[in-house]
């Protein structure tokens, strides 16, 4: 049996100011972006989605998107790029989990 994940303040969370500034940068300055939301324990594809506002990309993460989910953020259409920001949605107390099933 496998160990459930611990939960840290230390691992990447979309939800920090950094991440969200890059993004919203982007979205200003260049254009949209593809994102990648791995359900966290969900035993599925990651689900795809693209944003041109960063108002709904962030109503997304507040209203779609679970504890311990990930969030991959890359220019679109080029996923040849590297990734503008990833990270994991956070729990109440701002903690992630460390690995988990994606």
């Amino acid at each position: 049996m496998t160990a459930a994940p611990k939960w840290s303040m230390a691992g990447p969370n979309i939800l920090a100011p950094a991440q969200l500034d890059r993004i919203r940068r982007h979205l200003e300055e260049v254009g949209p972006i593809a994102v990648l939301h791995w359900h966290y324990c969900g035993a599925r594809t990651p689900t795809p989605r693209v944003f041109e506002d960063f108002d709904l990309f962030y109503e997304f993460l507040k209203t779609q998107t679970e504890y311990g989910d990930a969030v991959d953020v890359w220019p679109f259409p080029n996923y040849e790029q590297a990734p503008i920001a990833e990270g994991k949605v956070p729990n109440e107390n701002g903690e992630v989990p460390d690995g988990g099933a994606y």
